[in-house]
């Protein structure tokens, strides 16, 4: 039998090996799960129409089992005073509508030990829940406009300020600047999960970083921003709210709420209203979503439901 020549024979081989390597991918992608893809439904349940007036942020208070809804009822940096905070019931039933007066523009709010806080354009208000009196302010130093509140496990309370790009810290009865970053450029929702704080913001490359926000992850441990899921702006992120591996994520400007999975970089829009889709609360033990709408004085509850 004649030998092929030796050229002839190493480009065989070669191309044997490219088969056989092609053949082991094509089954391990066999083999490989697809990634689960989470679908989300938000039905309207209820709408809260009433005595809001520019309302920016919902929070659902288990103990008390009340929703609480900051008012800015002015603009968003005039300290005039107007701003109040309602208290809704679970239902819809308007409860009250002006619980707490005599602040100026309330916009995110957070529980912690007891006390309730709310951001208010320089300053980080504490009330009682119980009472409905503000038992404490803390200025915060340099700010100009405290946005979204979280608090951790530790009872450390962040707020953020979209024009400074920092976020704050009130530790003990101290609120100082905790980071600022050039990667968190108009920093506005934020959360606490327990090993990190997911914030909102643009970077230092973003002409409009209001409206070119994505997601990071600051540990606590070394404060330092890293990208949660795809490097790639995601809108005008306003809430955030964490959801089976996934954000729950509002758009003040697109005037939408979708769900983010990080994992695998999947977006999904699941409602669009009017402009002003703010602070809102997401409360999985209800299967409740709880959107104020601030440029048409709504607050909207939704049934959640997921679907894979």
């Amino acid at each position: 039998m004649k030998r092929l020549p030796e050229t002839i024979q190493t480009a065989a081989a070669a191309m044997s090996r490219e088969i056989a390597a092609l053949l082991l991918l094509l089954s391990a992608c066999q083999l490989a799960p697809s990634p689960v893809v989470t679908h989300w439904t938000l039905t309207p349940v209820w709408e809260v129409t009433d005595s809001l007036a520019r309302p920016e942020s919902a929070l659902f208070d288990s103990v008390a089992n009340v929703i609480y809804v900051s008012n800015i009822n002015g603009g968003p940096t005039e300290k005039d005073g107007n701003g109040y905070i309602s208290r809704i019931a679970p239902d819809g039933t308007l409860l009250q509508a002006r619980w707490v007066t005599g602040l100026h523009a309330p916009k995110g709010m957070a529980r912690s030990q007891g006390r309730l806080y709310v951001a208010d354009i320089d300053t980080l208000v504490e009330i009682d829940p119980v009472t409905g009196q503000i038992t404490a302010r803390y200025g915060a130093p340099g700010a100009r406009f405290l946005n979204d509140v979280t608090a951790d496990t530790a009872g450390n309370v962040y707020v953020s300020d979209s024009q400074t790009h920092r976020i704050y810290r009130l530790q003990g009865d101290s609120l100082t600047v905790w980071l600022e970053s050039p990667l968190l450029r108009s920093p506005n929702g934020i959360y606490a999960l327990p090993d990190y704080l997911v914030v909102a913001a643009a970077d230092s490359s973003a002409a409009r970083p209001g409206g070119a926000r994505y997601l990071h992850a600051v540990a606590y441990a070394d404060r330092t921003p890293r990208p949660l899921g795809a490097v790639r702006p995601l809108g005008g992120i306003d809430g955030v709210e964490p959801a089976d591996g996934g954000f729950f994520l509002s758009d003040w400007g697109a005037a939408r709420v979708f769900f983010y999975d990080p994992t695998i970089d999947s977006l999904q829009v699941l409602v669009e209203v009017s402009q002003g889709t703010a602070d809102f609360d997401y409360v999985p033990e209800q299967q409740r979503l709880y959107l104020p709408v601030m440029m048409s004085d709504r607050l909207i509850a939704y049934e959640v439901r997921r679907e894979e």
